[in-house]
């Protein structure tokens, strides 16, 4: 079953209105995430899921609708953990959910070998994109701070970096698109390690809990473990979360309060997996 929905020619029926459809959810959860001081209203992420769900009732095809619906178990059971940690929006788990049912493998027009996720060249635009913004964006807040605070041992990084770097370029098939996309992933993770300390410090903010609404801000966990143990609750603060603070009589939390939003990089990453493929394919050819 697996080897036929890999490798069978699939062909997604209304791909055309499918594409129209995930782009328009995904540029309206993207609009509200950047002008709406990341709070995505719930009922949007609803209705944008319910037309994933409808669309392939609609123009129902069983492999498709079995491929569809598996790919998305297998990244909502991953993503819910990773939400469930403070790693992840639930916005933004809902929106990837929505593109995976909407769009489970490339458009017939870029004429891929096989029947690869759309999601996962998605998200490897995304996380190229999102890693460079990021480095930006962190190195003007870590350089702002006065006195960054860098562990330099994680420079060492660099060493099987550059042994990567020989091997990779010395390569019979060597891709300058791929060394790219690997070195932008290690170097900001190098980045990230060196100077995790200030990064934390600079993007964390005391609140009141009775200015908190409930829609999912993250505790700093390096500041709030004892506050999470006493109280039982995860970094996640839901309605529920800041109910059971204000029952205890926690007046003031710490707060992840300048993390960038994920879902623009998303959207950039959905219009290149669309319209450009996947990188990856470029050794098919």
């Amino acid at each position: 079953m697996l080897e036929k929905l890999l490798f069978s020619t699939l062909i997604m029926p209304g791909e055309l209105l499918r594409i129209a459809i995930a782009l328009l959810g995904t540029a309206a959860a993207t609009y509200f995430d950047i002008f709406n001081s990341r709070n995505v209203p719930n009922n949007l992420l609803y209705a944008f899921l319910a037309a994933a769900v409808l669309t392939n009732l609609v123009f129902f095809n069983a492999d498709i609708f079995l491929y569809a619906a598996s790919l998305t178990a297998i990244l909502f059971g991953f993503g819910f953990l990773l939400y469930r940690a403070g790693q992840l929006g639930g916005a933004d788990l809902f929106v990837v959910c929505s593109i995976t049912l909407l769009l489970p493998i490339h458009p017939s027009f870029l004429n891929t070998p096989f029947n690869y996720p759309l999601i996962f060249s998605t998200l490897l635009y995304s996380g190229v994109a999102f890693a460079l913004y990021s480095v930006l964006y962190f190195g003007r807040l870590v350089a702002s701070s006065g006195k960054p605070k860098a562990n330099p041992v994680y420079l060492l990084l660099f060493i099987p970096y550059l042994f990567f770097a020989y091997i990779f370029i010395n390569a019979p098939f060597f891709s300058p698109v791929y060394f790219f996309i690997a070195s932008v992933l290690l170097l900001s993770t190098i980045f990230f390690l060196v100077y995790k300390k200030s990064i934390n410090e600079a993007i964390i903010e005391k609140v009141k809990v009775s200015s908190l609404s409930g829609e999912e801000d993250v505790l700093a966990k390096e500041k709030m473990k004892k506050l999470m143990e006493a109280q039982d609750i995860g970094p996640v603060l839901g309605k529920n979360e800041v109910s059971k603070l204000r029952k205890a009589g926690v007046k003031e939390v710490w707060i992840y309060s300048r993390l960038p939003p994920f879902l623009p990089f998303l959207l950039v990453g959905l219009l290149g997996a669309i319209f450009l493929g996947d990188w990856i394919f470029l050794v098919f050819y």
